[in-house]
């Protein structure tokens, strides 16, 4: 990058762990606990909780009858949270920008055989204090378990008992898709799938509003990046059983659409750091092929061969305020989901059971 970057930089995060909220019940009664937990130990932070209460509002009818059909349990979470939060208090803000870098390996490539995804999640230091891990143990539904924030259920960065993972990824673009359905509702249904190339079917199929990636994983190992703005949706498959996921598009139909100038916080430079992150993890990858199992994994996205940017990032857009506040390693089919409270080089993870 350049001899003006500093060599050492303070911890971003203190030393702790990221709290796990757990419940069981019923899809209304998990929905209540959930929201009962965020108004009581998370005062004043409604974020998600207002976005959840819009949820009805943004339903289509293809929508509906994708989610009644294949996630049928999530409406009744949902309308346990609604229920129990009271209307929105004002309208929910927008996402932000954020950096993070996502991960899928087959079983091909670890050493014991199962495969492993995740991610980092780069954004702000102040957002490692509000990071949970959600369980929910819903009657005769999926299992979740996922890194999210209080009053949301999905999260993007986990697993549900399916075996099928999502690891998401901010794509800076310059134009957002005005069509589709939602990345929540596309994700929701991928979830309890059991395919990722029918995860990926459904989004060139209905498209998917906004902008972003979603790098998908299934029990069987395979994965692949779903890429959606303004140039429509996109499917980035791994190469070699390893698919990596960073900021930028590459896709043939999102690719055009790639920018950064508009955003908050954003340089040009931001664009290469993106490609150094995901085609370095994906070599990184590749050289240890047949050695990945989860601790490596997290080794490797402590990586600081770009300091202090880079996988395991200390500073974003040159603000040393942003930057790698949680590195999330999942293995979706032994129930397992090991995550550290900001950057993996210096903080130990917790391993968390479904």
């Amino acid at each position: 990058m350049g001899n003006e970057l500093p060599r050492v930089l303070p911890r971003m995060v203190p030393e702790g762990r990221v709290p796990l909220a757990a419940f069981e019940g019923t899809a209304y009664e998990c929905g209540e606990q959930f929201a009962q937990f965020t108004l009581e130990n998370y005062p004043g932070y409604r974020r998600r909780l207002d976005e959840v209460c819009m949820w009805e509002s943004r339903m289509t009818p293809t929508a509906r009858k994708l989610i009644e059909k294949h996630a049928p349990h999530v409406p009744d979470v949902i309308r346990g949270l609604v229920d129990t939060c009271g209307p929105p208090e004002k309208p929910a803000p927008g996402g932000g920008t954020w950096g993070c870098t996502s991960f899928g390996l087959s079983g091909k490539v670890t050493l014991d055989g199962h495969p492993i995804s995740g991610g980092t999640r780069d954004v702000h230091r102040e957002k490692a204090f509000q990071h949970i891990v959600l369980r929910m143990r819903i009657k005769d539904a999926p299992t979740i378990l996922v890194h999210t924030y209080p009053g949301d259920i999905l999260g993007l960065m986990g697993f549900w008992s399916t075996g099928m993972s999502i690891f998401s990824n901010a794509l800076y673009s310059r134009e957002e898709s005005k069509t589709g359905l939602t990345s929540a509702q596309w994700a929701f249904v991928a979830l309890a799938g059991s395919s990722a190339e029918a995860a990926a079917e459904l989004a060139e199929e209905h498209g998917l509003q906004a902008s972003g990636n979603c790098l998908v994983s299934d029990p069987e190992g395979c994965s692949m990046s779903v890429e959606f703005n303004g140039g429509g949706v996109s499917i980035v498959p791994a190469k070699g059983g390893i698919a990596t996921h960073a900021n930028h598009p590459e896709g043939p139909k999102t690719a055009p659409f790639e920018a950064v100038e508009f955003l908050e916080l954003m340089r040009a430079d931001d664009l290469e750091d993106s490609r150094i992150r995901m085609h370095g993890l994906w070599s990184r990858f590749y050289t240890e092929r047949g050695r990945l199992s989860a601790p490596k994994v997290m080794q490797l996205l402590a990586d600081h061969t770009h300091f202090p940017t880079g996988v395991c990032s200390h500073m974003h857009g040159g603000n040393t305020e942003y930057g790698t506040t949680a590195a999330i390693v999942a293995e979706p089919t032994r129930g397992l989901i090991h995550v550290t409270r900001g950057n993996p080089c210096c903080n130990w993870p917790t391993t968390y059971e479904m």
